[in-house]
């Protein structure tokens, strides 16, 4: 089986289900090259459904799943990722490609558990091997180190998830929480259940920090690298809410008052919003 679509960067090398050397249905052919389009335009968030519709018109079209992983690793959702690529290691355990991106990702959340159990899974044989065993001294390296700080921590604190520069934090009205990256100029948003995924990626972020939530779960955001407070509606949609704002640091929303540090100028904004 051909991997079709692999992610070197924002490059990735794609073919169609009709060049696939299984058979698939023509509906689950249909969503599939479906998928390829919508990502060739950018639509990631459609081109995964489109490929989840391929999978449910053929349970076993191996190419969907792995798009489907691929693009969800990309888009930073692991949990989801793994879920892929757990479905091609059951329909084809001899894939060893999959047996090390599974390992790979299951060391990104953090489960060194079940990173090992997969690395281990690479025989000396297998043309991974070499790749697999640098991996594993990674895993085993960073299970060692989180062994020695969780046994200093107190027994009710944990470790939702790894972020690159986590900043700002807020939790709106359904009870999720979003994260504020300065180093990825994005935000991310954490569900009840742990799992974590991106949000916005706007090239209007520019080193966000703060993040708070009006009564209408908009969500504001200290952007401080472009001196301005940002808006992202409930549809997803961003736009700059207030402009000149010094290097803004903290958001606070009371009522219908939002309250700013602004560390360029030592001061604390108040801003009526209603």
């Amino acid at each position: 089986m051909k991997k079709i679509l692999v992610i070197l960067g924002l490059t990735l090398f794609l073919t169609s289900a009709a060049n696939s050397a299984f058979a698939y249905s023509t509906e689950g052919a249909m969503y599939y090259n479906e998928g390829l389009d919508l990502y060739s335009r950018g639509e990631y968030a459609k081109a995964i459904e489109s490929f989840k519709n391929a999978v449910a018109k053929d349970p076993d079209f191996i190419d969907a799943y792995y798009n489907m992983g691929a693009l969800f690793e990309f888009l930073k959702s692991y949990q989801s990722a793994i879920a892929s690529y757990s479905k091609i290691n059951q329909l084809d355990p001899n894939d060893k490609e999959t047996v090390y991106k599974l390992a790979e990702l299951y060391y990104k959340v953090g489960n060194t558990e079940r990173a090992l159990f997969y690395v281990n899974k690479i025989a000396e044989t297998d043309d991974l091997y070499s790749k697999a065993q640098n991996l594993k001294k990674q895993i085993v390296s960073y299970s060692q180190k989180a062994s020695t700080a969780n046994s200093a921590l107190p027994q009710n604190k944990s470790i939702i998830d790894k972020f690159s520069g986590p900043t700002g934090l807020a939790i709106d009205s359904k009870g999720i929480l979003y994260v504020a990256s300065y180093t990825d100029n994005c935000i991310y948003k954490v569900m009840p259940n742990g799992q974590s995924q991106l949000y916005s990626k706007s090239p209007l972020l520019g080193g966000p920090i703060g993040l708070a939530f009006d009564s209408m779960d908009n969500l504001y955001v200290a952007n401080y690298a472009k001196n301005n407070i940002l808006k992202i509606n409930k549809a997803g949609q961003v736009y700059t809410f207030m402009d000149k704002i010094t290097n803004p640091y903290y958001l606070i929303i009371k009522g219908n008052n939002m309250y700013i540090t602004e560390q360029g100028n030592n001061t604390v904004i108040r801003y009526k919003l209603y």
